[in-house]
């Protein structure tokens, strides 16, 4: 099985710009002392204590970042790591579960209207360049994520109409309309500070490759295809953080090679890795698997513009022909959860009540045969060359829908028709995933309820007007409970229409060397890596 990151990104305008990276030279340091930042005036640990870490620690994943500008980049291996180079006023806990204040000294001063998000900054911070953050930078990271016209983003900042900064340590988020997802939109990782002295002297092309924020580390070297390396930020503001000097971003991609990398200490940490690998490596004494809660969540949508489809007896008949539940047994080994409807588990706004499929043959033929389909009829399944996890489930479900007499075809297509194929909805049966990129149901949601962006996630369902008063009441309800409620009969309505068909979540496929301490990826994905570490060797 290979990667996991999601292409659903590929969506959004300005996908079709993600041409292949070619290999480059490997580049400069953004700045900072020429011993990666352990200057002790700079705050890096000294003496014994910074002795007893090891001074790298190597990821191994699947596959290179290929644009670090994160307002133009899309993927989650780029999006994962930008929490270890750029800060913004905002951040989600390290559970997911609140949003806390990180640049910002606290929590904003909301306005009676709900329209205006005050916030103080915190004095006396710089960029990893040593250069003050003044509120030209802020406003300038406000206002380009607000307004590049290829963001593939723009769905989370929409929503802001300006942003005022006074001075320095003032800046003042001005909303379109009041709505409850203002806070988690303000977490956005296209919002952490930037410096726009460094994007004015690098250019727009040049800036994909490295960034300038005040996160706990920076970008060092950059040889595309191989390994990224960032270093200590000499300038972060947290005395004697991060604990490890260097991490490097190693591309490891044959699943089986970062196993073994593993085992044999080449490389500390493996991402990417398969259910079958993680099951392997929980009997080994050296490395174990680490599956942190995500938000991933996979389901099949139905286009009910397909013949057979578009009869709701028949998409009900195809959901009792599912069982989910030997769809994880069969494709993680155990690891991933059988899921009740498309909204994460780890969202507070997920409708727990709804329970994962019970399957029942016996009524899925009823239903059959009851729409004037006692024979079955045969669909295909569009899927993405080389997604051996995709095609591991759409196995699963051609066994199991023949059984009431459905034949399945998998229709697997290399990586640009497969996208010209989704993008027209030119399909009767998709896998689809989701991952959230906010602590928040409304960006995803969009991609359901804005027609133009998914055809309904490729269910080619244009949702009625009474769902979508319920979405709109959702976004703009400031009370957590009612909204809870609000999102509850919208993935009530989702079940009744019986155009998604829930599957499973899945956990992050990381395994790491058993002496790593301070490993955290967030279920958003993001890596707070600041106190990880491993000791030296003797």
């Amino acid at each position: 099985m290979g990667s996991f990151n999601l292409n659903r990104r590929s969506f959004l305008k300005g996908a079709g710009l993600m041409g292949a990276t070619s290999a480059l030279a490997a580049l400069a340091g953004c700045g900072g002392s020429d011993d990666g930042g352990t200057d002790a005036s700079a705050g890096g640990d000294t003496g014994s204590e910074a002795s007893s870490y090891a001074k790298t620690i190597v990821i191994g994943r699947a596959n290179d970042s290929d644009n670090l500008d994160p307002v133009t980049c899309i993927g989650n291996i780029n999006i994962f790591i930008f929490n270890l180079i750029l800060d913004g006023l905002l951040k989600t806990s390290d559970d997911g579960e609140t949003i806390e204040p990180n640049l910002a000294e606290d929590m904003p001063e909301i306005s009676d209207d709900g329209l205006t998000y005050t916030f103080k900054v915190k004095s006396g911070l710089k960029f990893s360049d040593g250069s003050d953050v003044t509120a030209e930078d802020w406003k300038w990271t406000f206002e380009r994520a607000m307004t590049t016209e290829d963001s593939n983003w723009i769905s989370t900042v929409e929503n802001f109409d300006h942003v005022e900064c006074p001075d320095d340590t003032t800046v003042i988020v001005t909303l379109k309309t009041p709505a409850a997802s203002a806070l988690a939109c303000l977490c956005v990782f296209t919002l952490g500070v930037q410096s726009k002295a460094y994007f004015d002297k690098v250019g727009a092309d040049e800036y994909k490759n490295a960034i300038i924020g005040t996160g706990p580390y920076m970008v060092k070297e950059w040889k595309k295809g191989e390994y990224l390396t960032l270093t200590k930020n000499p300038n972060y503001r947290e005395e004697g953080l991060p604990l490890t000097e260097e991490i490097e971003f190693k591309v490891v991609a044959d699943d089986n090679s970062r196993k073994i990398q593993l085992q044999s200490g080449d490389i500390d940490i493996a991402t990417d890795v398969p259910f079958s690998t993680m099951k392997e490596l929980e009997s080994d004494s050296e490395v174990a698997p680490h599956p942190d809660p995500s938000t991933f969540t996979y389901w099949v949508s139905l286009n009910t513009q397909n013949e057979y489809l578009s009869n709701p007896d028949v998409r009900e008949a195809l959901f009792l022909a599912t069982d989910p539940q030997e769809i994880v047994d069969m494709t993680t080994y155990g690891y991933g959860t059988t899921i009740g409807t498309v909204f994460s588990t780890t969202s507070e706004y997920c409708d727990k009540d709804l329970e994962p499929i019970t399957p029942d043959v016996d009524k899925a033929k009823e239903l059959l045969a009851g729409a004037g389909y006692p024979d079955g009829f045969e669909i295909k399944m569009l899927l993405k060359g080389g997604n051996d996890f995709y095609a591991s489930i759409a196995t699963v479900l051609q066994s199991q829908w023949s059984k009431i007499g459905v034949n399945l075809v998998q229709d697997t297509q290399e990586a640009t028709a497969y996208s010209s194929a989704r993008k027209a909805l030119e399909l009767d049966t998709i896998i689809s995933g989701w991952s959230d990129d906010i602590q928040d149901p409304s960006e995803f949601m969009q991609f359901i309820f804005d027609y133009d962006v998914t055809h309904g996630y490729y269910s080619g369902l244009q949702q009625p007007d009474d769902m979508v008063a319920l979405n709109d009441q959702a976004n703009a309800e400031q009370d957590v409970e009612k909204r809870k409620e609000l999102y509850k009969q919208i993935q009530q309505g989702f079940a009744d229409q019986k155009i998604f068909i829930p599957l499973l979540s899945v956990p992050y496929q990381n395994a790491i060397r058993k002496d790593i301490t301070g490993f955290v990826q967030t279920p958003l994905g993001n890596y707070r890596f600041e106190k990880l570490a491993m000791p030296a060797s003797e």
